[in-house]
């Protein structure tokens, strides 16, 4: 698997560009995430889907993925919290 700035994976580059209570569009999520390598457009887009928590279809796709993300209505990004956001369904 390719990696980025520091042997960051593409995951491990999402997360670590999206604060605590931050929201963000994909697009401005991709664009920070290629400042630190050059992935393509469909490996990060592919990436923010296996990320996100409350997407069913990705959940049956990408089952040992970890996800730490939430789509929001709005489609933008925020960071999953537990203690905030509702259960999912898994």
């Amino acid at each position: 698997m390719p990696k980025g700035h520091r042997g960051q994976t593409c995951a491990e580059a999402i997360r670590a560009n999206i604060g605590p209570s931050e929201v963000v569009s994909a697009s401005e999520l991709s664009r920070r995430v290629k400042k630190l390598r050059s992935w393509k457009d469909k490996t990060i887009c592919q990436h923010l889907m296996s990320l996100v928590v409350n997407l069913p279809p990705a959940r049956d796709h990408w089952k040992s993925t970890r996800p730490f993300l939430l789509l929001r209505p709005d489609g933008k990004y925020e960071l999953y919290d537990d203690r905030k956001h509702p259960k999912t369904v898994s």
